[in-house]
Order: C-alpha cells, then structure tokens, then sequence
C-alpha cells in the first residue's frame, strides 16, 4: 500500500471511529511521538495519553464525523472538511473544521492541526 493509500485509510477510518465510539481505533492511528492543536491557536497536546484524554471528551459527547470534501493528500500530509456533531449542555452543536495532518512513512499520524472558529459552529 502506498502512502497516500494509509493516509487515505486512516482518514476515513479515523471519521468512522467516531460513528462507532471506538477511541483506541483513533488513537492507534497516531504515532507515539504525535500531538495536536485543536482548534489552532490551542494549547498542543502532546502525546497518547493526552490525546486519550481529548478524544474521550469527544467520544462522551455522542461526536459524529461526516466528510465534506476530497482528502487532498500532498507528499505526507492530508487536509479535509468534515463536520461533525456533538451534544452540549445547550443541545445538539454543529462544527465544521478543515483539519490538517501530518504522517510518518507507516501511515501513522504525527501532528493534527483543526482550523475552525466561531464562524464555523452552530447550534442546531
């Protein structure tokens, strides 16, 4: 399988994680060396256990991800548009982030970075 095949996978298989609730399916997608900025402009977190940590949350607030767009893959990276739904205190959110990541050469991310802002959350 080339690179761009396992970046391909693992973005989709990182989107489908989340519809199963399956936070080790996401987090052996990542490196051990990994970190993330979401959303950018955030602390990094840095590391499995801090992003177990992350995605929990994720997970405990029902998220579910839905690909808007092509992966565009270029050298070792990957950028996407999804959105992706979660429960609040105030109801169902909506947030629609482009996010970047970065592989090694075994298809394993290294960094991921989410842009989105104000602009792009709404409660539904």
């Amino acid at each position: 399988m080339s690179l761009e095949e396992k970046i391909v996978s693992a973005v989709h298989t990182y989107l489908a994680s989340f519809e199963r609730k399956d936070l080790d399916a996401i987090i052996d997608l990542y490196a051990d060396d990994c970190w993330i900025e979401d959303p950018v402009g955030s602390d990094r977190k840095v590391g499995k256990p801090a992003l177990r940590e992350f995605y929990q949350i994720a997970m405990d607030a029902g998220a579910k991800g839905t690909l808007e767009s092509e992966i565009r893959v270029a050298g070792n990276e990957a950028a996407f548009a999804f959105c992706i739904e979660i429960e609040t205190k105030k109801g169902p959110m909506t947030i629609n982030p482009i996010d970047v990541m970065t592989f090694n050469e075994e298809g394993k991310i290294t960094s991921m970075r989410a842009f989105f802002g104000p602009r792009n959350q709404r409660m539904v």
